[in-house]
């Protein structure tokens, strides 16, 4: 039964001005893969088409390409898709200047925008920003929030923050940083995936390599690839128009390999189904070991067009990071 999603959310670009520990895309300043104005327009309309009602601008931070996810958030307004936007606000350093650069979304009629606040995970974060670009959009009358990934900021703003402090997932980044400080659970006890549903996903993440991810690192097919595997590396082409649709089209998550076994008992049942010995006795939690299983398996050569792109298993990152 082919899948059909709600949301597409676009990796715009895997470049970041920070390196933060949680990310579990890797984004970093060295990150260099962006996607083009012709591959966002493309998904943009073929999304509209399948009855996609939303899509995000995330990264890495999007606002690095910010011509360009104006211009695609643009046409999918055209659409009458609604838009969100995630950034880290590195660019709010006044209060006028983060009106500046939000005016045009506002104009637009932004339906989300996201705040990440980054005190807790990168020390030479500023706060400051973050709160100039929450009064900016209130000012403005966008919707916002505030993420916090760890621990809360206190940026003084009345409503700017929910309360609630966002869980920090072990996978990526966080993977190989985090989770190890973390790890309290015995690897037979992570035996579902609380995070992710592969059988009725509700939205995807693609980026400029075109893997649609229903979890980051975990593909149901290249939307940019003429058959059904992965492009050829480095491929900058636009989707084909019938991508998307071709790729929810041939999705059965019973069938396709690693999400079956998922599906079937967790990250457990995945070391297991590939041979695969836990290389400790605890993990953080599911995420950390369905990773560090992900990750073997890709080092392996196996099921790359499944466990892609390379980019969340660090194949990017520069030596010694």
């Amino acid at each position: 039964m082919p899948i059909r999603l709600e949301g597409i959310h676009f990796l715009v670009t895997y470049r970041c001005t920070y390196s933060c520990d949680h990310c579990f895309v890797w984004g970093s300043p060295a990150a260099e893969e962006t996607m083009t104005l012709a591959q966002l327009a493309a998904i943009i309309d073929q999304a509209a088409e399948l009855g996609v009602t939303d899509v995000y601008f995330e990264g890495g931070e999007p606002t690095l390409g910010y011509p360009i996810v104006l211009t695609a958030a643009r046409r999918a307004r055209e659409h009458g898709l609604e838009v969100g936007l995630v950034s880290n606000c590195y660019w709010a350093t006044s209060v006028d200047d983060a009106r500046v650069w939000l005016s045009p979304f506002a104009d637009l009629g932004v339906a989300d925008l996201s705040l990440s606040s980054y005190a807790y995970c990168v020390e030479d974060a500023d706060e400051d920003h973050l709160r100039n670009a929450v009064l900016a959009a209130q000012a403005l009358g966008i919707p916002s929030s505030v993420l916090e990934v760890g621990a809360p900021a206190d940026i003084g703003v009345p409503g700017a923050c929910s309360g609630e402090v966002g869980e920090i997932m072990h996978k990526g980044r966080a993977a190989v940083v985090l989770a190890p400080q973390r790890a309290s659970r015995p690897p037979d006890s992570l035996t579902a995936c609380p995070h992710e549903d592969f059988t009725d996903p509700g939205r995807a993440h693609v980026g400029p390599d075109g893997e649609l991810q229903l979890c980051q690192g975990i593909s149901a097919g290249n939307v940019f690839a003429g058959g059904d595997g992965p492009p050829t590396p480095g491929c900058r082409a636009a989707p084909r128009r019938d991508g998307l649709e071709r790729v929810l089209d041939a999705y059965d998550p019973g069938t396709r390999p690693v999400i079956r076994e998922i599906l079937t008992g967790g990250p457990w049942v995945l070391a297991r189904a590939v041979g695969h010995s836990p290389a400790r006795s605890h993990y953080a939690d599911e995420c950390h070991l369905c990773y560090e299983v992900r990750a073997a398996l890709r080092a392996a050569g196996r099921y790359p067009e499944v466990l892609a792109p390379g980019q969340c298993y660090a194949e990017h990152e520069p030596a010694g990071t």
